[in-house]
């Protein structure tokens, strides 16, 4: 059948009228038995984006790709043996877009029964389903937007308004709108000169009780008296020769009850020639109260956001999803070691991540006279050379986790800088939509007290290490002395081989050969004495545990031989460094082990023995470990043996262990006490995470 063929059975299925069914808002469709399109009405061009003449003879399931596919012969026997389908399809218009469609159909047949063609309605449904997407994106603090929007139509005949109008301007009248404002109640008049030519289905569900008949009596019914001006304007509009007119309306139903609705009419000029007028209805009740309800959920949301005791900061990352987007597309996976190739990334990140809105805290912790001094890029904000922070805040973004938090410095408008938790809350979904929250609090007293806690724990650590210098007094002194005593002895000497008839000056360099060396162990013993005596800030630096513990024992050799003690080093090989100050470190060793020694020696143990061990837990932590053979540690002390001047010894302080936690917890680890399994000592436990690579 060739085109003309196809538009004059179109014009016949749409019951010779073509200008009505074009001035219908929802799209019409027919198509016959086969499934080819037989008429196309102006809103299925608008929603579908094809002309009339191309889709005229064309299938219509191929066109439009209507979907779930599967469904599709269900969908066509439904229609044969009810006569009519309705229902939802995903369809994809002349641009590939997918499209949302409420649809239904209804069969026509002919005389003898076959199905002749297939009427069908369609509503574009795609801005509710986007509405509703928005919805969720709102941090699920609305509840729906959008309801189910209802469209009935009218066919009305208003041919009479026209003879009223008329008379008006026969007597005088000249200005419709003016002549309404005065006489309020001649809406009503005109109400009821229109007649009613037909409704759809949608109409007697949307105003009625089920009965068609019963909805085509009198317009008046369905317009209470406060939209009268609705009425009266949209006649105002008809008059003078708009295309359509469109408003919010309150219009009733045949029981009473009283809705919100969008109202439209539609004034196709050779429609109105012969008094015929097309109108749409749409309930949006649901919608009005959802707008109701999503400003309330806006103002609660608006007032916490204002109301709260900390900084926050609404930033639109839209342009850093671009960002990921991109390099995604060049095949980065690791956007930490992206940076570290291509530092100058970060710049680009901060100069995309802009500050849209701030609440007031924002305003007084940042220095700022007004909300416009904080918006825009956020990279003014940020010291150069302390964005650790904000690296981690976009890494975290680009592994999609919800959320981030660290400690850092920021800059203020008037030129502060003022210490912060920064932390930044944005699920998956905010940040596809390129909305993150962002958090700072003030924590500049917390970071100064814990400096001077630093500080009072480093005063406290650097008497303790005097003290225990003190009671390793003898040792110290057998330690200089040993190296004191062969220069003596080997200078005494040398003279003597000098002072012969015949000088042995091999001999005589021999023994200044080893006088050097002495005097150079005698310097390393009062080098590391002095480093332990001095009070100077902590140089944390990547250091192997088992040098130290050997370095420790061997200031320590002249102890143990006096307290009798045998030492066996248990070290476990190639063990990965710890981040930590040499100094506080070897403090802790030396402690531990003059701890043991003491206890053994207060408890007369006839057996003195010493072990220290390392080794790496299955957790990959690095562990110390002090043994001892004493008499262990007593049950009622266990839980006490960290508290500051708790002590077991007759003379102790009780300050050396509590010093020996504090150390240990200041370098991220943690310390222990007990009894060993054997029953034969006790057991210190000092645990240490692994240094950072890279």
């Amino acid at each position: 059948m060739d085109a003309e063929g196809f538009d004059r059975r179109a014009h016949q299925a749409a019951g010779e009228r073509p200008e009505w069914f074009d001035l219908v808002h929802e799209s019409l469709i027919v198509r016959d038995a086969a499934g080819r399109i037989l008429a196309w009405n102006r809103a299925s061009e608008r929603l579908y984006g094809w002309r009339r003449e191309q889709v005229l003879g064309q299938p219509v399931e191929t066109l439009l790709q209507s979907a779930p596919a599967e469904l599709a012969a269900a969908r066509e026997e439904q229609l044969r043996s009810a006569g009519r389908w309705d229902g939802e399809l995903r369809r994809r218009n002349a641009a590939g877009e997918e499209l949302h469609v409420e649809v239904r159909w209804a069969l026509h047949r002919d005389d003898s029964g076959a199905p002749a063609h297939i009427v069908e309605t369609g509503r574009d449904l795609s801005e509710r389903r986007r509405a509703e997407a928005a919805l969720q994106a709102s941090e699920h603090r609305y509840r729906n937007l959008f309801g189910a929007m209802a469209a009935s139509f009218w066919e009305l005949d208003f041919s009479a308004v026209g003879a009223l109008l008329r008379g008006l301007r026969k007597a005088g009248v000249s200005d419709y709108a003016g002549y309404f404002a005065e006489h309020p109640d001649f809406a009503r008049q005109l109400i009821g000169a229109t007649r009613i030519v037909d409704i759809n289905d949608e109409t007697v569900r949307l105003f009625g009780r089920g009965s068609k008949a019963e909805l085509l009596e009198d317009l008046n019914a369905y317009w209470p008296d406060e939209s009268l001006p609705v009425y009266a304007a949209s006649v105002l509009a008809a008059v003078g020769g708009l295309p359509h007119y469109r408003i919010e309306a309150r219009l009733r139903r045949l029981d009473g009850s009283v809705f919100d609705a969008l109202f439209t009419a539609c004034f196709a000029p050779e429609a109105v020639a012969r008094g015929r007028l097309l109108i749409g209805v749409i309930d949006i009740s649901e919608r009005k109260r959802a707008y109701a309800a999503l400003e309330q959920s806006e103002s609660r949301y608006r007032n916490l956001f204002q109301a709260m005791a900390v900084s926050f900061w609404q930033l639109d990352s839209s342009g850093l999803n671009a960002l990921f987007a991109e390099l995604r597309a060049q095949g980065v996976s690791d956007l930490h070691a992206y940076i570290d190739a291509h530092p100058e990334f970060l710049r680009q990140a901060m100069e995309v991540s802009v500050a849209i809105d701030v609440n007031d805290r924002a305003l007084t912790l940042f220095g700022a006279g007004s909300t416009q001094e904080l918006l825009g890029p956020v990279t003014r904000f940020w010291i150069p050379g302390r964005a650790e922070a904000f690296r981690g805040s976009i890494e975290a973004g680009w592994r999609r986790e919800p959320g981030y938090q660290a400690e850092t410095r920021l800059r203020t408008v008037d030129g502060r800088e003022i210490d912060v938790l920064f932390f930044v809350t944005a699920p998956p979904d905010m940040r596809d939509k390129g909305m993150v929250l962002v958090g700072n609090i003030d924590i500049s007293e917390q970071v100064a007290a814990r400096a001077g806690l630093r500080q009072a724990q480093a005063e406290l650590a650097h008497a303790s290490r005097v003290a225990m210098l003190g009671e390793l007094t003898a040792s110290i002194a057998h330690e200089v002395n040993q190296p004191l005593a062969a220069i003596a002895t080997n200078g005494a000497a040398g003279l003597r081989w000098l002072a012969r008839a015949e000088p042995d000056v091999d001999e005589a360099r021999t023994l200044l050969q080893r006088m050097s060396d002495d005097a150079r162990r005698a310097a390393e013993i009062i080098s590391r004495i002095r480093g332990m005596a001095l009070r100077r800030a902590p140089e944390p630096a990547p250091l192997a545990l088992d040098a130290l513990v050997q370095e420790a024992v061997q200031f320590l050799q002249h102890e143990l031989r006096a307290q009798q003690a045998q030492l066996r080093l248990q070290l476990a090989p190639a063990l990965p460094t710890v981040q930590g100050d040499r100094v506080q470190l070897q403090q802790v060793i030396v402690n531990l082990v003059v701890n043991a020694l003491q206890a053994m020696a207060q408890a007369g143990s006839p057996r003195r023995e010493l072990r220290i061990e390392t080794l790496r837990t299955a957790a990959g932590e690095i562990e110390l470990a002090v043994l001892d053979s004493g008499p262990g540690i007593a049950a009622e002390h266990l839980d006490r043996l960290f508290e500051s001047f708790f002590s077991t010894k007759p003379n102790g302080m009780g300050l050396g262990l509590p010093v020996c936690r504090s150390i240990i917890e200041a370098h991220g680890g943690r310390v222990a006490a007990g009894n060993r399994g054997d029953d034969c000592g006790a057991r210190f436990v000092v645990t240490l995470p692994v240094a950072a690579t890279g």
